[in-house]
This record gives C-alpha cells, sequence and structure tokens, in this order.
C-alpha cells in the first residue's frame, strides 16, 4: 500500500533537494556580479580610479556544501532516518548562517527537507 502523494516524504526530500541545489549550483557557475574599485596614485599627484564589474564568489566550495547536504538528507527521505535528519538539519543550521548571502533562496528547500524526514519518521512510526 502506498502512501497518499502529500504524505511522502521522497517528494519532499527530491523537491527540497531541487531547491537547495538550484540556486548553489547556479551561483556556484556564474558567481554573484558586483563592482571592485581601485585607486592608483602616481608620483606626480595624478589618480586613477577604476570600476570594474566582477563575479564574486564564483567556484566557491561553500555553495557545495548545500549541495552535498540536501544530497544527504534527500537519500536519508529515501532510506535511512538518521542520515535524513543530519542532512536536513545541516542545511538549515547553514541557510539560517548564509542568510544574507543566500540562505534566503535555500531556507523554503531546507525547510521542505524538515517536512520530508518529519514524515518520515511519522510513518516509520505509525
Amino acid at each position: 500500500m502506498t502512501p497518499h502523494f502529500w504524505r511522502n516524504p521522497v517528494f519532499f526530500g527530491l523537491l527540497g533537494l531541487i531547491l537547495v541545489a538550484t540556486p548553489c549550483l547556479y551561483y556556484f557557475s556564474m558567481g554573484i556580479p558586483g563592482t571592485m574599485v581601485t585607486e592608483t596614485e602616481s608620483a606626480d599627484g595624478n589618480r586613477t580610479v577604476v570600476v570594474e564589474t566582477v563575479r564574486q564568489g564564483t567556484f566557491n566550495p561553500f555553495l557545495l556544501i548545500f549541495v552535498i547536504g540536501a544530497t544527504v538528507a534527500a537519500l536519508g527521505c529515501y532510506r535511512n532516518t538518521f542520515m535524513a535528519w543530519v542532512g536536513s538539519i545541516f542545511v538549515l543550521v547553514y541557510s539560517m548562517l548564509a542568510v544574507f548571502s543566500i540562505g534566503l533562496l535555500i531556507l523554503p528547500g531546507a525547510l521542505l527537507l524538515i517536512i520530508g524526514i518529519a514524515l518520515r519518521t511519522i510513518n516509520k512510526n505509525a
């Protein structure tokens, strides 16, 4: 007997993985556009100010930690309750720590992972 669609922890695990991995992998490959200002002064007193657009955060391994944690949580929603709890709490705590950079984009996915593991725990106990 299969559980109802909205009580399926694997559905929430996969949806949470997608919502966490998509912005992380996007910013990992593209970076966040920003500006860099450099100022030089020559010996005769002339100043040169250069403003350029740079991509900050490209290939930052911090973003891959979110993807690995979400993958562990999604696999745990499918197989192992302990693994799902560890991955879900890890992603939730890290998204709260990074709330001012990318954490707001990751927080809905982390909450879906928590819902998925809660459903898995409830289904396991029932």
